[in-house]
C-alpha cells in the first residue's frame, strides 16, 4: 500500500473500459476499512455506472447553471465555475462514479452550534479517510481516480438524485486511462511540519 500512496495520481482522462465487479467491490471494501471517529462509520456510498451517469451530468449542469444565474451555493464565486465545468467533463468520461455521503451530517440550511459543527467536521474527516482508502485501492488495482468536491456546485440536485440519507461530501471518479500523468509537486516537509520537543 505504500507504493500506492506514492503512485496515486489525479486522473482526468478515462477510456471506455468498465471496472470488473470484483475489483470495484475490493475498492469499496477498502473504503469501509477506514478509521472513523468513535467507530461510527458515517459513510454511505452510491455507485453510478452505465447510462445512469447521464443523470449525474444533468445534475451537475443544472447546478452550474443555477450558480451562473446567481442562485447556487457558489454564486458569489464565479471564478470557480470553469473548474466545475471541466470536472463535469471528466465525470462524463469516467465509467464509474462513487458518491460519498455523511449519513450523520446536517442539512446546509440547519444552523449548527459549535459542538454540532465540530461533530460534523469529525464525521467528514472519517468519510475523507474512506475516500483516500478507495483512491489507494484503485491505484493498487491499476485504476485511475479523481477525488473531487466540485459536486457542491450541484449539492441539492445531487442530494435529491442520490436518494440516500446523508449529506454529499465528495465524488470519486474511477476508470482506466491511456495517458501518462506526471506527479504534481508537493511542498517539502520543511514547509509543512513543525516539531516540538525531542525524543527522550
Amino acid at each position: 500500500m505504500i507504493d500506492a500512496i506514492y503512485n496515486r495520481k489525479s486522473i482526468r482522462h478515462f477510456i471506455k473500459k468498465n471496472i470488473p465487479a470484483d475489483v470495484l467491490e475490493d475498492i469499496l471494501t477498502a473504503g469501509i476499512k477506514a478509521p472513523s471517529e468513535k467507530n461510527q462509520q458515517p459513510w454511505r456510498f452510491v455507485v453510478v455506472q452505465g447510462a445512469e451517469r447521464k443523470s449525474v451530468i444533468r445534475c451537475m449542469k443544472e447546478g452550474i447553471r443555477k450558480n451562473r444565474a446567481g442562485e447556487g451555493i457558489f454564486s458569489k464565486y464565479p471564478q470557480f465555475i470553469p473548474s466545475a465545468v471541466y470536472t463535469t467533463r471528466v465525470l462524463e468520461q469516467a465509467p464509474c462514479l462513487i458518491f460519498a455521503l455523511n449519513a450523520l451530517g446536517y442539512d446546509l440550511a440547519y444552523e449548527k452550534d459549535t459542538a454540532e459543527a465540530l461533530k460534523e467536521s469529525s464525521d467528514i474527516q472519517s468519510v475523507a479517510a474512506a475516500m483516500q482508502n478507495m483512491a489507494l485501492a484503485a491505484t493498487d488495482n491499476g485504476i485511475g481516480s479523481l477525488w473531487t468536491c466540485d459536486i457542491y456546485f450541484a449539492y441539492h440536485e445531487l442530494k435529491d438524485y442520490l436518494g440516500v440519507e446523508g449529506e454529499p461530501v465528495a465524488a470519486l471518479a474511477l476508470g482506466y486511462t491511456d495517458k501518462e500523468v506526471p506527479h504534481t509537486p508537493r511542498k517539502p516537509l520543511s514547509d509543512v511540519v513543525t516539531y516540538k520537543g525531542t525524543p527522550e
